[in-house]
C-alpha cells in the first residue's frame, strides 16, 4: 500500500506504508502420524558418513532454551539512486513488534527441562541403542572433567531477533561453549584451542568410555516475527527502493532442535590426548519447526508504556515536519505484547513437542 496525503502549500507528503499482517500458519507436525512417515519433513541430517555403527551412547549434553521475547523490524526506503522531486517530501516508514512471554518462571522451565533430557535418555533406549544411564555416566571422572568446564544454569541467550533462557537438566553443567557470553574473548580463544576444552574432554571420554556421546539441543518458541526486509538482501537491500514495510506475525509454540552424536569416526587420539571437530560431527537437525495449533495462552495485552508512546507520537510528527522542510523524515509505529501464558497448557505442549522431535531425530541417526 503506497500513501499519498495532500497538505497545505501544495506540498505533496509520500509516506511509506507500515503495516502488521498475520502470517499464513507454516507446515505443521501431525501428532496423530506416526513419527517415522514424518522424519523426511522435519529433520535434516549432515555428516552421515561419520556416524559409523556405534551403538553404545550415553546422553552427555541436554540443552532446552526457552524463548521469552522475540521482535521484528522493518522499513521503507528510497534507495540509493531515487529521484528527489523538489515538488514532494518523503517520509520514511518504520514498524515493529516485539512480543514477550509471561506467566512461565524458571522452577517451571527447570522442571520440563528435567523431563524432557530424561525422556530423551529413554528413547535412545526405546530405539535399540545401548545406552549408559547418565547416573553412570556422571560417576566417571572423564565425564567430571567436562562438566567441571561448564558453569550453572539457567543463562540468558540472544539469537537473532529473540532472547532465551537456557537450561540443562538439574545438577548437570552447561559446558557447550556456543552459549557462552564469553566464548569470543582472546582468552577463552586460547583454552578453546588447547586440549583441556570441553571438546578435547569429551572426546577423550568417549575414547575411554568406549561410548557414543549425544548433544540434544532444543528451542521451544512461541511467538515468530518474520519482516519484509527479509526479501532484501545484497546489493538489492542496499539500493533498491521499497515503499512498503511489513511483518508478518504468528504467536504459537514451534520445538525445533539438533541432535549430534561424537562418534569414535569424528575423534582422534594420541599421547597429548584427543582431538575433535564439531563440525564433522553427525547432526540431525530441524529443517522446520514443530508447530502445535493447540491454545497456550490465556490472552495478549498491550505491554508498551505510555511514556514511550508518546515519544514515539513526537518523534513521528518531528519526522513528518522535517520532510516538509526539505528534508528526509521518518515515521515510527511500534507495538509490545505481553502474551500470558497458561502454565499448565505451555508445559504440556513444550514437553510433548520436544518428545516428538526427539523421536524422528534417534529415527534419522539410526546407524547403518
Amino acid at each position: 500500500m503506497k500513501t499519498m496525503v495532500p497538505l497545505t502549500l501544495g506540498v505533496a507528503l509520500l509516506a511509506g506504508c507500515a503495516s502488521t499482517q498475520t502470517a499464513a500458519p507454516p507446515p505443521e507436525f501431525n501428532p496423530a502420524l506416526d513419527a517415522a512417515s514424518q522424519v523426511s519433513s522435519f529433520i535434516r541430517p549432515a555428516n552421515t558418513k561419520t556416524r559409523g555403527e556405534s551403538r553404545r551412547v550415553a546422553l552427555t549434553s541436554c540443552v532446552v532454551a526457552f524463548g521469552t521475547k522475540t521482535s521484528g523490524f522493518a522499513q521503507t526506503q528510497a534507495g540509493t539512486f531515487a529521484y528527489q522531486d523538489p515538488d514532494k517530501a518523503r517520509v520514511e516508514a518504520k514498524v515493529s513488534t516485539l512480543y514477550q512471554l509471561e506467566g512461565i518462571g524458571d522452577a517451571q522451565m527447570q522442571s520440563m527441562t528435567d523431563a524432557i533430557c530424561a525422556r530423551a535418555e529413554r528413547q535412545l533406549a526405546d530405539a535399540g541403542l545401548d545406552v549408559m544411564p547418565h547416573a553412570e555416566l556422571a560417576a566417571t571422572s572423564a565425564y567430571q572433567a567436562v562438566a567441571a568446564k561448564g558453569r550453572q544454569a539457567p543463562v540468558d541467550w540472544s539469537l537473532g531477533k529473540s532472547d532465551y533462557r537456557v537450561f540443562v537438566p538439574t545438577g548437570w553443567t552447561l559446558f557447550d561453549q556456543r552459549f557462552d557470553g564469553k566464548a569470543r574473548g582472546i582468552k577463552n580463544i586460547f583454552a578453546q584451542a588447547s586440549r583441556s576444552n570441553p571438546q578435547a574432554l569429551e572426546a577423550k571420554l568417549v575414547d575411554e568410555l568406549g561410548v557414543t556421546g549425544v548433544h540434544l539441543d532444543l528451542m521451544v518458541d512461541f511467538a515468530n516475527v518474520s519482516s519484509s526486509d527479509e526479501q532484501y538482501t545484497g546489493f538489492i537491500g542496499r539500493n533498491v527502493g521499497r515503499d512498503e514495510a511489513s511483518l508478518s506475525t504468528s504467536v504459537k509454540l514451534a520445538t525445533s532442535g539438533v541432535l549430534k552424536l561424537v562418534t569414535p569416526d569424528v575423534i582422534h587420539c594420541h599421547k597429548l590426548g584427543c582431538d575433535t571437530m564439531w563440525t564433522a560431527w553427525p547432526a540431525y537437525q530441524s529443517s522446520r519447526p514443530l508447530v502445535s495449533s493447540d491454545p497456550f495462552y490465556t490472552g495478549m495485552s498491550d505491554a508498551q508504556s505510555a511514556g514511550s508512546k508518546v515519544a514515539e507520537g513526537l518523534a513521528s510528527a518531528i519526522g513528518v515536519l522535517t520532510a516538509l522542510a526539505g528534508g528526509t523524515g521518518g515515521s515510527y509505529d511500534r507495538t509490545e505484547w505481553a502474551v500470558e501464558a497458561d502454565p499448565t497448557a505451555y508445559e504440556d505442549i513444550a514437553t510433548r513437542y520436544a518428545g516428538y522431535f526427539v523421536d524422528m531425530a534417534v529415527l534419522a541417526q539410526q546407524p547403518n
